[in-house]
C-alpha cells in the first residue's frame, strides 16, 4: 500500500465505511486497477489514514470499509509560508510543491510590490498540494490562502511571529527557532520585497534572516527557508 488517497472529512460515515470519488476514484480504478477486496491506504488530511477495503466500485465512486486507523497530532508549532506571487506559472507551482514536502502547515500566496500578473489558477494549485501532501506521506493536508498584500498577511496571521528572508541582512544573522506556536515564513517574489514591505516588516517586530551570500530565486529561496525549520515540530 505505497499510494495514499484522499477523501475528505464528510465522505467518511461513522468510522465504518469512506467513499472515494472523482479523480481519486477513478486513479483506483482505472489506473491502478484494484478491485473489490484489495486494501488501499486512505488519508483524511486532518491527522487521520485508514486501512479500507474495497466495497463496492464504480467510473466516480470507491466505497470501502475501514478497518484500521492512524492518527497524527497536529503540529506543536506551524510553519506558514507567505510567498509573494512569481511571474512565472512553473516557478510558484514548483514552490507550492516543495513547500508542502518541507512540512509549511499553511501556503499564503499574496501580491507583492515587486509581483507580476500571475495566471495560476487556485483549484491547479490545491491539486498540486494534495498530490505533494500524498506523495510525501504526510498527516495533514497544508490549507491554501490567498490574500491581495504583505498587509493583508500581517493583518491575517496577527498572533503570529513573522520571519522575512532578504538578501540585505548580514550573513551572520542566521535563522532562529520558530516564534510561539505560529510563524510565518516570508519570501518576495522575483524582485524581493519593496523597501515599504520591508519597512512594514520593522514595524510589526518581524524578525529578518539571510539565506547566504548567494542572490537566489524566489523559489529556491522558499526551499533554502523551509529547510531551516525542518526537524522543527
Amino acid at each position: 500500500m505505497n499510494n495514499i488517497f484522499y477523501a475528505s472529512k464528510p465522505d467518511f460515515k461513522d468510522g465504518i465505511s469512506v467513499e472515494i470519488k472523482g479523480q481519486e476514484a477513478t486513479h483506483i480504478s482505472k489506473v491502478l486497477r484494484h478491485k473489490v477486496g484489495d486494501t488501499i491506504l486512505v488519508a483524511d488530511g486532518e491527522g487521520s489514514r485508514f486501512d479500507v477495503v474495497i466495497r463496492e466500485m464504480s467510473k466516480q465512486s470507491v466505497v470501502g470499509n475501514i478497518q484500521k486507523k492512524r492518527e497524527e497530532p497536529a503540529p506543536a508549532a506551524r510553519k506558514i509560508l507567505a510567498l509573494g506571487l512569481l511571474k512565472k506559472r512553473d516557478r510558484l507551482e514548483f514552490a507550492v510543491e516543495k513547500a508542502v514536502e518541507l512540512g509549511a502547515s499553511e501556503i499564503c500566496l499574496f501580491n507583492s510590490d515587486h509581483s507580476e500578473r500571475n495566471n495560476s489558477k487556485e483549484e491547479r494549485l490545491k491539486t498540486i498540494i494534495l498530490s505533494a501532501f500524498k506523495q510525501s506521506g504526510r498527516f495533514w493536508l497544508p490549507k491554501l490562502v490567498l490574500l491581495d498584500s504583505l498587509d493583508q498577511v500581517f493583518s491575517s496571521y496577527a498572533n503570529s511571529g513573522f520571519v522575512m528572508a532578504h538578501e540585505q541582512i548580514e550573513i551572520s544573522n542566521q535563522p532562529k527557532e520558530l516564534i510561539g506556536s505560529q510563524t510565518v515564513l516570508m519570501v518576495g517574489p522575483e524582485g524581493g520585497f519593496s523597501k515599504r514591505e520591508v519597512e512594514l516588516n520593522k514595524e510589526k517586530g518581524g524578525e529578518f534572516i539571510s539565506l547566504g551570500k548567494n542572490r537566489l530565486r524566489a523559489e529556491t529561496a522558499v526551499v533554502a527557508f523551509l529547510s531551516q525549520y525542518l526537524f522543527s515540530n
